[in-house]
């Protein structure tokens, strides 16, 4: 095989729920991805953690670009730092946060700031992988206890902490609001989130491709969040675990998230690459 076939290709990949379930990379996920970097390839992440939310996850992995944070909204360069993008929330995003939390007892709410998770309050703490989240958020040590006079003015993005079945119930609530500035999207079985408009996962894509001048781009997730990297990919997948209605719209369904989905997809993409 030509060592530099993947040359013109930028791939973005997910990661809760798709490069990883919490922190540990599968190995066949690391392998396959020095390989496609070894191939030429540019390889980055993109995801709705924070900076701060990656102490886990790069000392595992290598990216060769810049990464892509708060679904789209921060993007920076891990080996220089600097910020090549960053979009926040209208203000007025907080008055309304408060209302909702007041309207809906069970869900809790945090913000999600570059280097901080800032807690309003964790709502039900028994619905399955919160208290797993929040732990790993404690670990990485970016989560402090929200308050008027200690956490931000300017918020960069909101997740809502939500029993999953009531999302469609909060989620037809928030839409008939018609809310100026923001929307939300489903990023987990039980996270809703509050992001600014013109910001997604896919604008962030293209702008590194641009960036970088590359060709063709392919994106690998498993949320509704991932949907507009998905669609404006050249190459798509999801993992078998991933959103249904995602599932419809790829052009793979790869391996599940602990069996390797990413690995899978770049077998995939090889394929593609040497026919």
């Amino acid at each position: 095989m030509n060592n530099s076939v993947f040359h013109d290709l930028l791939l973005v990949s997910d990661i809760d729920g798709t490069l990883t379930e919490l922190s540990k990379v599968p190995q066949k996920n690391l392998d396959a991805i020095e390989r496609f970097q070894q191939l030429g390839g540019t390889f980055t992440l993109c995801t709705g953690r924070p900076k701060c939310a990656l102490g886990e996850i790069l000392p595992q992995i290598q990216v060769n670009a810049p990464i892509i944070t708060i679904n789209g909204g921060y993007i920076y360069s891990p080996i220089t730092g600097e910020v090549l993008f960053e979009a926040q929330l209208p203000l007025h995003v907080k008055e309304f946060v408060f209302s909702l939390l007041e309207r809906f007892s069970q869900i809790g709410a945090m913000l999600v700031e570059p280097d901080n998770y800032w807690v309003i309050r964790w709502g039900d703490e028994s619905i399955e992988g919160v208290a797993q989240r929040r732990d790993m958020y404690q670990r990485e040590d970016c989560c402090k206890t929200y308050s008027e006079q200690e956490g931000p003015q300017q918020w960069h993005k909101v997740v809502l902490i939500v029993p999953p079945e009531q999302i469609p119930t909060v989620r037809k609530y928030i839409e008939e609001q018609n809310p100026e500035g923001f929307y939300p999207v489903q990023s987990d079985a039980f996270y809703l989130e509050l992001v600014a408009d013109g910001v997604d996962k896919g604008k962030g894509m293209k702008m590194i491709q641009n960036s970088l001048n590359l060709a063709k781009t392919a994106a690998i997730g498993d949320r509704e969040n991932d949907e507009s990297m998905l669609l404006l990919a050249d190459f798509s997948a999801t993992p078998q675990n991933g959103d249904e209605n995602l599932q419809k719209e790829v052009d793979f369904i790869v391996d599940s998230c602990e069996n390797g989905a990413v690995a899978d997809f770049i077998y995939r993409l090889e394929q593609k690459y040497t026919l």
